[in-house]
């Protein structure tokens, strides 16, 4: 085991004297001793010094007393574990997750090692002003392009460190990690970035040196950045330099104000990856202090074969969804967005869904398709619009716009994209909220569907019109719910109300196109559950119980909890009279169950379908009425 990264020297020395251990379980406390057995809670040692100086064999487990502050730094090395099927543990024990101060250094770095898991701790640095190292680091530089499995994060809080707070990083080109799990990960109040891979690329690069990395259950906030005339500093979740990778049921918030570069930061976002899933996850009031970027999502340079789906952008400086390519990057080709919901974001650049491409680089094939998006205009961002191209470099190719609702208010521009750019738009609705309809597209400005359809070809397939001017009834829309730590699925807005033309509307993207639109819709809803697809991300027929006011049904003064409720536990009743009958509906309006003479709680059983929305309407015994959306896990 190291006691310092930079002093290798130092390092040899230590290796040379270390005692080494298999495996077995040791206990820290601030208690114990150094020179006790540590093999015990009874017998523990004392410091972070005495693990830093014992080389710990595979299967080893260091647990550390929970509730309780040690100060210093862990450092593990090629000594260290190094086995991906018996992995070397770190942990608390006891109450509680315990606590690593480690001032202005690291809470915690592995170099050139692998299978280690480190769960149920808390890792603090002095404060973003103070420190200036990464909170909890993986790195290796090993010649021979090997990839060291078996790396796992879970269940940590990492704060007040001055650069990343969980860093999985390499450069000696293909070389790098793969198998780790960043799970229930907390990081705040960390100043460059909150989780993030790195690894070498170039433009003539093959290959990358990360594989299958997931990063799920995580949240990252609190994130400014810095004033850096070189690069974007601020963003929540950066992945890069990976093959196989899934970000999801995540969150980033408030990042990125400090930053003073143009072009970054954001909340959850890649770059030079392959095969990549970011879904289910929020993103949310993320800034970029200089006015370009500070984006909810983002498919960047070198980007291929990946998807964003079932997400919640709203409220960010910059695009909700973004997909760029940035000067001399790798190819970018074959990506996706499906059934994602922006609201209100584009707040200083951009839109709700963006494009744009840097020089010499190609940028080919992304289809966009099943989205909701609601705009409204913004001072600070004249030319904010729904859909937008960024009047940069052209050589966008590719891009299929299809069964998206397109919502503004406020005269915000439907669709943005200049001359020199262009995309191919069917089947999508656009609602300019009673201002005029404006489109503007290659120079020109339309003020009607018909004639942007006749001017450009868009909203047409051969000789049949496609698309809709119309209000699609959207509940809810632009009100800014924050749905975090709840699931995105949960979210109490942006269905089709009754009557509304998206529903049943949508084309049939498989038979026309030969697109593969998945299962199920942003509400977990499967596909589809009409005739047709609906437009829009919610698979939602017309009859639709929501918003039932007190003139209908009188004060009921009825609630219930929990909400979200899991599969087999107990729903339970304040206020009205009982006993109450329960009525529970699928979004469609077909009764599921009912239950009468309920006193003040009602089971949701296992022959309940979890992993849906429904819609509860409780009548207590004065004929009271209280109507509402239920998540069932």
């Amino acid at each position: 085991m190291r006691t310092f990264f930079a002093q290798k020297l130092f390092a040899l020395i230590v290796i040379l004297f270390a005692v080494k251990v298999t495996g077995q379980t040791f206990y820290i406390s601030p208690s114990g001793n150094d020179n006790a057995t540590g093999t015990s809670s009874g017998n523990a040692w004392k410091s972070i010094s005495k693990l830093n100086n014992t080389t710990l064999a595979p299967g080893t487990t260091v647990l550390f007393e929970g509730g309780q502050s040690f100060n210093g730094s862990i450092y593990l090395d090629q000594n260290d574990a190094n086995s991906s099927s018996v992995p070397v543990i770190i942990s608390s024990y006891g109450t509680g997750k315990a606590l690593i101060s480690s001032g202005n250094d690291k809470g915690f770095f592995a170099y050139n090692t692998k299978g280690i898991h480190v769960s149920n701790l808390v890792f603090e640095g002095s404060s973003m002003a103070t420190n200036t190292s990464d909170g909890v680091s993986f790195y290796t530089d090993l010649p021979g392009n090997v990839k060291l499995a078996n790396i796992k994060c879970e269940n940590l809080e990492i704060k007040n460190y001055g650069k990343t707070g969980l860093f999985i990083s390499s450069y000696n080109l293909n070389t790098g990690f793969k198998n780790v799990l960043i799970n229930n990960v907390e990081v705040h109040d960390v100043k460059e970035t909150g989780i993030l891979t790195s690894a070498f690329t170039s433009q003539t690069h093959t290959g990358w040196a990360h594989e299958n990395i997931v990063i799920r259950n995580s949240q990252t906030y609190n994130i400014p950045g810095y004033a850096d005339a070189s690069s974007h500093r601020g963003s929540g979740i950066i992945l890069s330099g990976v093959d196989g990778a899934l970000i999801e049921k995540s969150t980033a918030h408030h990042t990125g104000s400090a930053n003073t570069h143009c072009g970054g930061p954001g909340g959850i976002w890649a770059y030079d990856c392959n095969n990549l899933i970011i879904q289910y996850c929020e993103s949310y009031k993320n800034s970029s202090g200089s006015g370009c970027d500070g984006l909810g999502f983002d498919l960047d340079g070198g980007i291929t074969n990946s998807i964003l789906q079932y997400n919640y952008s709203h409220d960010n400086d910059g695009a909700g969804y973004l997909l760029g390519q940035y000067d001399n990057a790798r190819n970018w080709n074959n990506n996706t967005v499906r059934y994602n919901i922006s609201e209100n974001d584009g707040r200083t650049n951009a839109g709700g869904i963006t494009l744009f491409k840097g020089v010499n680089t190609t940028m080919n094939n992304c289809k966009i398709y099943h989205n909701t998006v609601f705009t409204s205009s913004s001072a600070s961002n004249p030319l904010v619009s729904a859909f937008s191209i960024i009047n940069w470099n052209t050589g966008i190719t590719g891009v299929e716009v299809y069964n998206n609702i397109f919502v503004t208010t406020g005269g915000a521009r439907l669709v943005n994209i200049p001359s020199g750019y262009s995309a191919f738009f069917a089947g999508n609705v656009y609602w300019s909220s009673g201002f005029p309809f404006l489109i503007h597209y290659q120079g020109s400005d339309y003020s009607s569907l018909s004639s942007w359809r006749s001017g450009t070809g868009n909203e047409q397939l051969a000789s049949t019109t496609t698309g809709m001017n119309i209000d699609p009834l959207l509940s809810n829309a632009g009100t800014g719910i924050i749905i975090s730590p709840a699931p995105t699925y949960s979210l109490n807005a942006y269905l089709p109300g009754i009557g509304s033309g998206a529903v049943n509307s949508g084309l049939d993207l498989s038979a026309l196109f030969s697109i593969n639109t998945g299962s199920t819709d942003f509400f977990t809803s499967a596909l589809p559950l009409g005739n047709q697809r609906d437009v829009g991300a919610c698979e939602k027929p017309a009859l639709i119980i929501t918003n039932v006011s007190e003139e209908m049904f009188g004060a009921s003064n009825i609630t219930f909890y929990p909400n979200p409720v899991n599969s087999g536990e107990t729903l339970y009743f304040k206020g009205g009279e009982g006993p109450f009958v329960i009525e529970l509906y699928n979004l469609g309006g077909g009764l599921i169950t009912k239950k009468e003479q309920v006193q003040s709680e009602f089971n949701f059983h296992s022959g309940i379908p979890s992993n849906a929305i429904y819609i509860i309407r409780i009548t207590d015994s004065r004929g009271k009425m209280e109507t509402g959306k239920i998540v069932v896990r």
